[in-house]
């Protein structure tokens, strides 16, 4: 007996095709997004690493700062460097009213990141009180701190 085949039409593996096509089309988008979604990550975690180096280096002017030997406080900034660690420290008098505070400032370098807290100055030395590091400035008006 014979039997005859009979080959499928040519339409017959369109659907097939399309169905790959389909897959391919949303592997493709889910792909694209996860990188877009990681890339996003990447910029997140770069910012994010940038802001403690600065806000390290500016603390650590700010320490070092706070343990040397300065002259009298003016009105305007005065700084000394540390070229070794690139450390950066300035002092000033500051305009509140209450107590003759010296403002001092830490800076990260090549950045415009301060640090600043309030000391009182005696005998070439900073006394630093607990509670007055800041992360602003802590004058009435932000230019007085530049």
């Amino acid at each position: 007996m014979k039997t005859d085949f009979n080959p499928l039409p040519a339409q017959s593996g369109f659907s097939t095709i399309m169905m790959v096509i389909i897959f391919m089309v949303v592997g493709l988008v889910l792909l694209i997004g996860f990188n877009l979604l990681i890339c996003s990550w990447q910029k997140a975690i770069i910012m994010e690493s940038q802001y403690y180096q600065q806000f390290n280096q500016a603390n650590s002017s700010l320490t070092w700062g706070i343990t040397q030997n300065w002259p009298a406080p003016k009105a305007h900034w005065h700084c000394l460097t540390e070229p070794t660690y690139q450390l950066k420290a300035c002092i000033k008098k500051s305009l509140l009213k209450v107590d003759k505070y010296v403002l001092v400032r830490g800076e990260a370098k090549d950045e415009d990141f301060y640090l600043y807290t309030l000391a009182h100055f005696d005998n070439n030395r900073l006394i630093v009180e607990k509670g007055h590091w800041l992360d602003y400035c802590p004058e009435k008006r932000a230019i007085y701190c530049e």
